[in-house]
């Protein structure tokens, strides 16, 4: 009965163990980076909202591992969204700005999102 015991024991440290390992294993893994965010401007200017301003954080910090950044959507939203990548620590001659409303979106209040959409792809 005491071998069994002492069995049964030592199997679980050593499974107890391995949990641990795999469990920090998971922990440490890379998160992949998203090739693509989209930002909207406040309805009726072009200020970029609290909301816009995070996803813009966001994007930064995957724009350090790339070579170019690209920002689409209409001008004065393109120029907004540019400015910020760059007072947040993009260099300016890395991103390419480029003037595209892109496809329509549904309209909920009047004013179609697509006019205030402007998307950050690497």
């Amino acid at each position: 009965m005491r071998k069994y015991t002492l069995a049964l024991l030592a199997g679980s440290l050593l499974m107890g163990t391995a949990g641990v390992a795999s469990a920090q294993d998971l922990a440490s893994a890379a998160v992949p980076s998203k090739s693509e965010f989209m930002v909207f401007t406040e309805k009726g200017s072009h200020t970029l909202s609290p909301t816009a301003m995070a996803t813009i954080r966001s994007a930064v910090a995957d724009a350090r591992s790339a070579r170019q950044v690209t920002v689409t959507g209409s001008p004065d939203n393109v120029a907004a969204v540019k400015g910020e990548l760059v007072r947040q620590g993009v260099p300016a001659n890395a991103i390419v700005a480029r003037n595209d409303t892109g496809s329509p979106l549904p309209k909920a209040d009047g004013l179609d999102p697509s006019d205030r959409r402007v998307s950050i792809t690497f």
